[in-house]
């Protein structure tokens, strides 16, 4: 696409005109060819050599065919892999249909892609997938050990294709003005290099590196500085370097209780940091080559100075104040870290758009979020091919089958060879986009409470509790539930923001409040169930939790903390508790 329309397709974002010709639809012979050439080449190659007007139509027609869309990604996944060691064990040669291939190919779990991670990690080719791996998602997922997830080159460019259009429906909704300065938090890209040679890292820090050169030039820190430092360090230095600006439009990252600890650390350490901003120094020491890179904001800056203390000063050191032209918010918005979503909001611009950042995982990016405030969105049919388990059992159905307001267990097959992978994650039906199902992640299979059938998944008891202690006014930081089958009851263990005065008040009102808020809890209550225990925390046990499920990580920009716990934590942990 020459300069001059990039040009005009900027213009177009800016003026809405965009909006106005995106109702041309993307034309039908267009799409049938692109469909039938999907069956022979990688469909989201094919894609991403489309100019970016029609690329955005694409993806978007292509939501009204998702079932031969997904018929095209499967037939040419396995024809490209069928002379892979996996391939030939599994027949690819054979398989012509969909049919085919659930017959041959069983469903799947972790323990049937080590041995042949291993293998590629060692630098083996045409294992899994034509080609050796470019990369290692490293995860330690479910399972106590990490896994070491490997990327085709053919991933990576379906994950390009996707997440491109992840931003450009993002700045459809919000406009280009948001991505001016973006500031996005994340982990270290790598984090190590394998026995053969190939890099490993984290999912964030590689999506980082996928990012366009439009954001890349507007992120608001050098992500080098995410690779030099880490803990205190880290989060004092991104804010020491972002609060220089005042102009931010975008806030980017996964987690949002992330993000309140990161103001949390502004707040804190307010004077060294404004005096930093004042003489163009860093409370921690930076390499030459990070110093280059953030040069800008390493040079004295009395006038911002001034204006953060005056902030300070008057008890408005946050985002609402220091980033007042903030447009647009990109959290995870579903799971059990959606709940943070709302404590944020109170400290950011009340005009900026929230979109959730899109769900995925180590193994796959699975959705496309178009409208705001809402965790659902597209399933991104053109990157992956996926089945589904109905919540209650039975066999797996297609993309197609999927019912509005059900709840399924997603099953993946990928371009890095996980075929028919049961990802054990829960996903939720919410709407429709075109004839693509909307889906939100709800949770872990395994993060769910079953003392007596309730099933209630961790992200419902999370939000119940959540809900009851912000209404008492001691401010919710966290919780996790520990179902006893033996005594017949919930053990809420919580950590609040302030302690309560009583705390047999608190756990009536907590077991009230699950009542209220969930219909299966509320069921079992009455018939069987004993009211719900509490065990009050002691003050760092978020910021523990954090540092355990985050398992070496870089930061925590990603942490899923699991609320279904099958044990209760180490008694050194509580404060007190009723029982």
């Amino acid at each position: 696409m020459s300069k001059f329309t990039d040009k005009l397709l900027e213009s177009a974002f800016v003026n809405g005109a965009l909006k106005t010709a995106l109702k041309v639809p993307f034309p039908g012979k267009k799409l049938a060819a692109l469909l039938d050439e999907g069956g022979r080449e990688q469909l989201a190659g094919l894609m991403l050599k489309l100019n970016y007007y029609d690329f955005i139509r694409a993806h978007r027609a292509l939501y009204e065919h998702p079932r031969l869309c997904q018929k095209k990604v499967l037939q040419e996944m396995i024809r490209a892999s069928k002379n892979t060691e996996f391939g030939r064990r599994y027949g690819f040669k054979d398989i012509s249909s969909v049919e085919d291939f659930r017959k041959k190919v069983p469903l799947t779990t972790w323990d049937d892609y080590a041995d042949y991670s291993e293998k590629m990690a060692k630098g083996e080719s045409d294992v899994l997938f034509p080609g050796k791996a470019t990369f290692f998602y490293r995860t330690s997922g479910t399972t106590s050990t990490f896994k070491y997830i490997p990327e085709s080159e053919r991933e990576y460019i379906a994950r390009q294709a996707l997440n491109k259009a992840r931003n450009t429906e993002r700045l459809i909704g919000a406009g280009l003005g948001a991505i001016h300065r973006v500031f996005a938090f994340y982990n270290k890209a790598s984090t190590a290099v394998t026995e053969g040679g190939i890099p490993c890292g984290t999912a964030s820090g590689r999506t980082s590196q996928m990012s366009g050169e439009k954001i890349q030039k507007r992120l608001a820190y050098s992500p080098q500085l995410v690779e030099e430092l880490e803990g205190e360090a880290l989060n004092y230095t991104i804010m020491r370097c972002t609060l220089v600006y005042d102009d931010v439009t975008a806030i980017l990252g996964n987690n949002a209780k992330m993000m309140t600890t990161l103001i949390e650390v502004a707040e804190k350490n307010a004077e060294e940091i404004i005096e930093d901003i004042r003489r163009g120094t860093n409370k921690y020491p930076m390499s030459d080559l990070l110093k280059e890179q953030e040069k800008e904001v390493l040079t004295p800056n009395p006038k911002r100075a001034d204006e953060l203390l005056e902030l300070y000063r008057q008890k408005k050191l946050i985002p609402k104040y220091y980033w007042p032209h903030l447009m647009s918010v990109g959290f995870w918005m579903g799971g059990s870290v959606g709940v943070h979503v709302d404590e944020i909001r109170k400290l950011l611009p009340a005009s900026a758009q929230y979109v959730d950042v899109g769900y995925g995982a180590s193994e796959a990016k699975i959705n496309i979020p178009i409208k705001p405030d809402t965790p659902a969105g597209a399933i991104s049919i053109f990157s992956a091919f996926y089945e589904f388990i109905p919540e209650d059992g039975g066999d797996p159905v297609l993309v197609d089958e999927l019912e509005d307001g059900k709840s399924y267990e997603i099953v993946l097959t990928t371009y890095s060879g996980l075929y028919r992978y049961r990802l054990k994650d829960m996903i939720h039906v919410d709407g429709f986009t075109g004839k693509t199902p909307n889906i939100y992640f709800l949770s872990k299979t395994s993060d769910v409470a079953n003392i007596a059938q309730e099933k209630i998944t961790g992200v419902m008891l999370l939000e119940a509790i959540s809900k009851t202690i912000e209404g008492t006014g001691l401010g919710f930081k966290t919780a996790q539930v520990y179902p006893d089958s033996k005594e017949m009851y919930y053990v809420v263990c919580i950590e609040t923001e302030k302690e309560p005065d009583d705390i047999e008040s608190l756990r009536e009102q907590v077991d009230e409040g699950m009542c209220k808020e969930l219909v299966r809890y509320k069921n079992v209550r009455n018939l069987f169930f004993k009211p719900c225990g509490i065990a009050l925390m002691k003050k760092g046990w978020f910021e523990y939790l954090t540092k355990k499920y985050s398992k070496g990580n870089a930061t925590a920009a990603q942490v899923k903390i699991p609320v279904v716990i099958n044990e209760l934590p180490d008694a050194d942990w509580i404060e007190k508790g009723a029982y």
